[in-house]
């Protein structure tokens, strides 16, 4: 019997038990550890008092229980392990400053280093990084700031690298929240339909060619308590999606399909999940379809990426499951919910909502909204809040199942309207007074004032405009181009002369006219009076809604605006021994053919000593009086050249054909 087993039998949280079994010096690390028959004698007599505990007892006949060795570490709680990492106030030497680096807002980074937060902005600023006091910046660019400083840095205890910043509340009233889980994998490896089961809606059918390609974050009822899902895409221009969602997790759900094992989105999701250092359950879905053998191969390819099954002594679980019948779905949550009770998530319930913002978009009707989970605190209708170079007032609250709310408490994920501006996905959301939000307020239109936007027209580039349905999809698309356009540097690589959220306006057309580009469109539209207008003017609209289709077609136009390189091949040469001036066809060439053939297509370049005197097609060619389309060596011939009047008997002609490659 394993330890979680016991816990469902008992009553007892898992944790409990694991305490009361190190305190006694027994090896149990784990809920997925084995009990051994003293375990089991110990754990009944010691939690024995006011309740009735189950007769556990080894099968005698059994023999010995062989324990699976458990690897360190058992994950500790989140908000335990970045109180760790954070240097302390009384250890921390004055001189010199020890700053630890780890992504982090603007007004962290600034008290870390003993900067005022204008100074940091206005470094920022010149560098050219666009950043308000509560946005969050990565570790890059705090690394920069801390060499700029001439600040000491160190890595965060515990964990090498981590890219979400941890929001610590040292007093409140703490209550046990629900665990955030992001499922990630490969594209088409069934992300999308176990969410779909779990909880009985048909998302994947509403996805444009069956692909997740927003964020959504889903609440959940389950038998075992209600968990947030985050559904990623697994496409690969949705990398930095993917890496957002598992930053903002609590526990992983990696998904792998048993017919294809590990491909390379999976590589890079594993990649992010060991950076984060989250919890990660793996659901080996497609069991139905595939036979048992491949669970085993699947075991095998984990275990060469670091992630030994916990069968084979390792620490990573590993359920098999079929999304489609939901064989092992129960299972899989109940191993969730085991990994969130190690973790002890409790958040702050009396204060204001301190959280992340998931994805934004513009909405009719609404204007910019956005995605937004709290970690601590409620966000009710009314709040003023302030978020990265953005603000704004709660006008309304739309809850995962598009049912209005009032308030939405931690972990709750929620659309929110009343934001300015959209926000950026990943920027701090924080509640405020109104005097705080008036501050932010001004600060961001200060700000947006001394950076303006101007519009980037690049010469032999092929430029581009490009507008999204949300702020996710233009990042994703965005990095795709550039990576496209890296492949065509030497040529003609993409420009992107402008950027943004929503459907085609006439602005847009009238700066593609002016800049000379094209409009790219993801899930978005453009109207009649846009499209008329596009017509007058010329300009060229692409709209699309599935990603991949749009990055072949935008490959298509890369390859088809390569410059097509002109290779001239030298087939003949002869000398002039006669000139004639003959009325009605201009100046005529007699020649003798020494060496080659000369061709009625070919390219004539006419030399006098070691002087160029020019070049230019065959108007006619002739041998014998006779029109013909080639002369051999050996035979005379005479032809007209176009824009070459000045012949002389000696002259040195060569006659050259031209490819393209």
């Amino acid at each position: 019997m394993r330890v979680y087993e016991y816990s469902k039998l008992s009553g007892i949280p898992s944790k409990e038990l694991l305490e009361a079994l190190a305190g006694a010096g027994f090896e149990a690390k784990s809920h997925m550890a084995v009990l051994t028959q003293s375990e089991l004698d110990f754990l009944r007599k010691t939690f024995e008092e006011g309740k009735k505990m189950p007769e556990v007892i080894a099968p005698r006949d059994a023999g010995p229980i062989i324990k699976p060795k458990v690897m360190e570490p058992v994950h500790p709680p989140r908000d335990l392990e970045r109180k760790q990492i954070m240097p302390s106030a009384s250890t921390q030497e004055p001189n010199p400053i020890v700053f630890v680096v780890r992504p982090m807002l603007v007004s962290e980074a600034a008290q870390g280093l003993h900067q005022p937060a204008a100074a940091v902005i206005l470094t920022l600023l010149r560098w050219g990084v666009v950043a308000a006091k509560n946005q969050l910046i990565n570790e890059d660019i705090v690394t920069r700031l801390a060499e700029h400083y001439d600040v000491k840095v160190v890595k965060p205890v515990g964990k090498e690298q981590t890219t979400t910043s941890g929001i610590l509340v040292e007093k409140g009233e703490f209550k046990e929240r629900p665990p955030v889980v992001v499922v990630v994998g490969h594209v088409d490896h069934g992300k999308t339909t176990l969410l779909d089961y779990i909880r009985k809606t048909r998302v994947a059918s509403r996805e444009k060619g069956g692909i997740t390609q927003h964020l959504g974050a889903y609440e959940a009822s389950t038998p075992h308590g209600n968990i947030v899902f985050i559904d990623t895409p697994g496409h690969e221009a949705f990398s930095r999606m993917r890496a957002r969602g598992i930053g903002l997790a609590d526990v992983v759900v990696l998904v792998i399909a048993a017919d294809d094992s590990i491909m390379p989105q999976t590589i890079e999701a594993i990649k992010h999940i060991k950076a984060m250092g989250v919890p990660v359950v793996v659901a080996v879905n497609k069991m139905d379809r595939v036979e048992k053998t491949r669970l085993e191969t699947v075991k095998r390819d984990l275990a060469q990426h670091d992630l030994l099954p916990e069968e084979w002594g390792g620490q990573t679980v590993l359920v098999p499951i079929s999304a489609k019948t939901g064989m092992g779905v129960d299972q899989l949550l109940e191993m969730i919910l085991l990994q969130s009770q190690l973790l002890e998530l409790k958040a702050d319930v009396s204060g204001p909502a301190k959280g992340y913002v998931l994805e934004a978009s513009l909405e009719k009707g609404r204007g910019p909204v956005a995605t937004v989970i709290a970690q601590h605190g409620h966000i009710t209708i009314g709040d003023f809040f302030s978020c990265g170079t953005t603000s704004g007032k709660v006008n309304s609250l739309i809850d995962s199942h598009g049912e209005r709310v009032t308030s939405a408490g931690p972990s709750i994920p929620v659309r929110v309207a009343g934001f300015s501006e959209l926000p950026e996905p990943g920027d701090y959301f924080e509640v405020v007074e109104k005097d705080a939000y008036r501050k932010t307020r001004v600060a961001s239109e200060v700000q947006r004032a001394a950076v303006p936007a101007a519009a980037y027209v690049r010469e032999n580039a092929i430029n581009i405009i490009v507008k999204t349905d949300n702020n996710s999809s233009k990042e994703a698309l965005v990095e795709a181009i550039h990576k496209i356009s890296k492949k065509y540097e030497k040529e003609k690589p993409f420009a992107i002369v402008h950027t943004a959220v929503g459907d085609i306006t006439e602005s847009d057309v009238n700066l593609a006219a002016a800049s000379g580009a094209s409009i790219i469109g993801l899930h978005i539209k453009a109207g009649s009076a846009v499209t008329q207008l596009a017509r007058r003017l010329d300009v060229t609209i692409e709209l699309h809604d599935i990603i991949y289709k749009l990055l072949e077609r935008l490959q298509e136009i890369a390859e088809a605006s390569k410059a097509k390189k002109i290779v001239r091949t030298k087939i003949g040469e002869a000398e002039v021994r006669r000139v004639f001036d003959i009325k009605g066809q201009g100046v005529v060439a007699g020649c003798y053919v020494k060496d080659g053939r000369f061709s009625k297509d070919g390219i004539v370049v006419v030399w006098r000593g070691r002087t160029k005197i020019g070049e230019g097609k065959i108007k006619s060619l002739q041998r014998d009086r006779k029109v013909v389309k080639e002369v051999n060596a050996g035979y005379e011939c005479a032809f007209v050249i176009d824009g070459i009047q000045d012949w002389a008997e000696g002259d040195r002609v060569e006659c050259y054909t031209e490819t393209k490659e």
